[in-house]
């Protein structure tokens, strides 16, 4: 390996442990990963991440599987798994399950939540989240527990409104008071064209986390089987595309994000309903 792709590799793993720090508020899904993560009105499997309000009424009992590739680093590989299913007309419960990192730095959640309708067209969810943060040894291990809290709504027809908060106790782990968990909190728009096109906006925030961001994506459904998507994330400028099947009660995805430093991060994640 010479000099140059060297410092860009240890750019690019010091760069994804740093987002790592947030990992609990990462998105899963290559749905939405092809569309730069704008996920908080996408009603799927992998809502148990993104919003635990948007799983409030899905039908049918489903499961997902995800891992992405960050920069094509075997150090920076992200796996999440994911089940949710309904308990009555009006509410879900759901599980989920994610790892990040390499061996001198791995990130774990466990969360269990409950989505509920509160009226028409507002939804609920809260998920509660064990973390687990194992370092070398030198800066040993962490474990935290807090919550995540999100709202969905479809005011009008075709629109729809997300609203996600991580955290909002600002909580620290329980061996290391000064080393908190962000504080987290997005806002997502999107709205269905028709039922071909789908557009999707979303900016957030983290109190002693990440900076502001902004993301627009979009997708494009043919003959309710195909999609493909698009999006852009700033902050730093992210580009991401995807593609998607879906068959009976199977549905796979595929996505890739180019940084144009750090380069390509390829995604996958597989569901399927019961």
């Amino acid at each position: 390996m010479n000099l140059k792709a060297a410092i860009l590799t240890l750019l690019a793993i010091a760069i994804s442990i740093f987002a790592s720090a947030q990992i609990e508020t990462n998105n899963a899904g290559a749905r939405s990963a092809g569309m730069a993560n704008t996920s908080l009105t996408i009603r799927d499997t992998w809502a148990v991440f993104n919003n635990p309000a948007a799983t409030c009424r899905l039908p049918k009992i489903s499961v997902g599987l995800y891992y992405e590739n960050r920069f094509l680093l075997k150090q920076t590989g992200y796996g999440a798994l994911a089940f949710q299913m309904p308990v009555h007309k009006s509410g879900n419960i759901s599980l989920g399950v994610s790892h990040y990192g390499y061996k001198y730095y791995q990130y774990s959640r466990a969360t269990v939540g409950y989505s509920q309708q509160l009226f028409t067209n507002l939804y609920m969810g809260l998920n509660i989240n064990y973390l687990h943060l194992s370092q070398a040894e030198y800066y040993g291990n962490a474990n935290g527990m807090t919550f995540e809290l999100g709202l969905y709504s479809q005011p009008v027809k075709n629109f729809a409104i997300g609203v996600y908060v991580f955290n909002p106790v600002n909580v620290s782990f329980f061996e290391n008071r000064d080393l908190k968990m962000p504080v987290t909190m997005k806002l997502g728009l999107s709205y269905l064209f028709s039922d071909a096109l789908l557009l999707a906006v979303e900016t957030g925030k983290s109190i002693n986390g990440y900076t502001p961001i902004f993301k627009g994506g979009i997708e494009y459904t043919l003959r309710k089987h195909f999609s493909f998507r698009a999006g852009i994330s700033m902050l730093p400028i992210e580009y991401s595309f995807g593609l998607g099947y879906k068959i009976a009660g199977a549905t796979i995805d595929l996505a890739f994000a180019y940084h144009q430093i750090l380069g390509l991060s390829p995604k996958i994640s597989v569901q399927y309903e019961f």
